[in-house]
């Protein structure tokens, strides 16, 4: 009975040692404003943690945080600079002027193909080219898809809107809408389920994230993809989270962000969209012909020349991003 109560203490001991050398160094919170069910809190950040954890030995876990619960979109980048949260993931360009060179690559007519584009813009902002951000630690870019018309109404002639009021969230589609003789709805993502289920708006003028995160796709009748123009979104890092980090285990982190990262992110959000919006039943999903994408070129064109007049430094923004585009060999 001795040796084995001895054996016992001996193992728990053991267990309590095992366990103690596992415990995490480090835990990053980690923030979004998504919801808990979409693709960003699925597949996604929760993926690159998993990384994070794996390279560092279990040294740094994570705990993530979606639904707004830590910090809500919009208001995520300064949650971390705050240092609410360690990590977050959010849309720049509801912060205007603060990512404006980032935030030229959502121009119409910019890019096709979000993936080789994503690698781009980070070498754009790496060079300087775009702006610094100081007080958060830019991990990585995501290019997403371009802006597709989701409609609750099919449109007779998406060329020529004739009125028709679409929701939509930054002033460059509004531009668009407008030049193709529509009318803007500004409206934020959680109010475009009850806008389009109340007939506020015929539909809207977004990416599918929104779409599918929030719902709306149960009521989208017909999805109308063109060269509308794009945008991102960002991740970033707390400042001084990264620099209380050992050498080694910033690394873990520096060969987690990038241009590799960028890349890797924009590759999965087109994929997982194509593949939500392909499986939509009893949506028709029509793609502009080439005649309709002169046809709206008007629209386009105004989004484009809005962007460019709204500050000096945007045609340079813009310039230095088709430069990194054709470089990367993609568009």
């Amino acid at each position: 009975m001795k040796a084995m109560m001895k054996w016992m203490a001996g193992a728990a001991f053991a267990l309590l040692a095992s366990s103690g050398a596992q415990a995490a160094d480090y835990t990053m919170k980690i923030a979004a404003g998504a919801s808990s069910s979409g693709n960003v809190c699925n597949n996604y950040l929760d993926v690159w943690a998993e990384k994070i954890k794996e390279q560092s030995g279990g040294r740094i876990d994570y705990k993530l945080y979606c639904d707004g619960s830590l910090a809500k979109i919009g208001d995520a980048v300064n949650r971390v600079q705050q240092g609410i949260a360690d990590v977050a993931w959010d849309i720049p360009s509801i912060y205007g002027a603060r990512f404006a060179g980032l935030n030229a690559v959502g121009v119409p007519g910019l890019y096709e193909d979000p993936e080789p584009v994503s690698g781009a813009l980070w070498n754009a902002y790496e060079s300087g080219a775009l702006g610094k951000i100081d007080d958060v630690r830019l991990l990585w870019v995501q290019v997403v898809n371009n802006n597709s018309f989701f409609l609750h109404e099919p449109l007779a002639d998406p060329t020529h809107l004739d009125g028709v009021k679409l929701g939509l969230g930054s002033q460059i589609r509004a531009k668009v809408v407008e030049g193709l003789g529509g009318v803007p709805v500004a409206l934020k993502v959680s109010e475009y389920y009850q806008a389009v289920s109340k007939g506020a708006v015929q539909g809207l003028m977004t990416t599918a994230g929104s779409v599918f995160d929030f719902g709306v796709n149960e009521l989208v009748k017909e999805v109308y993809e063109a060269p509308f123009g794009g945008g991102l979104t960002i991740t970033v890092m707390n400042k001084d989270f990264y620099a209380k980090l050992p050498d080694d285990l910033k690394k873990v982190i520096d060969d987690n962000s990038g241009y590799e990262t960028s890349k890797w992110a924009a590759a999965y959000l087109r994929d997982e969209e194509n593949n939500q919006i392909g499986a939509m039943q009893g949506v028709e999903v029509k793609v502009a012909t080439p005649d309709e994408v002169k046809a709206l070129a008007r629209g386009i064109d105004a989004g484009r020349d809005a962007f460019l007049a709204s500050a000096p430094e945007n045609a340079d923004y813009v310039a230095a991003i088709e430069k990194a585009i054709a470089a990367e060999g993609g568009k």
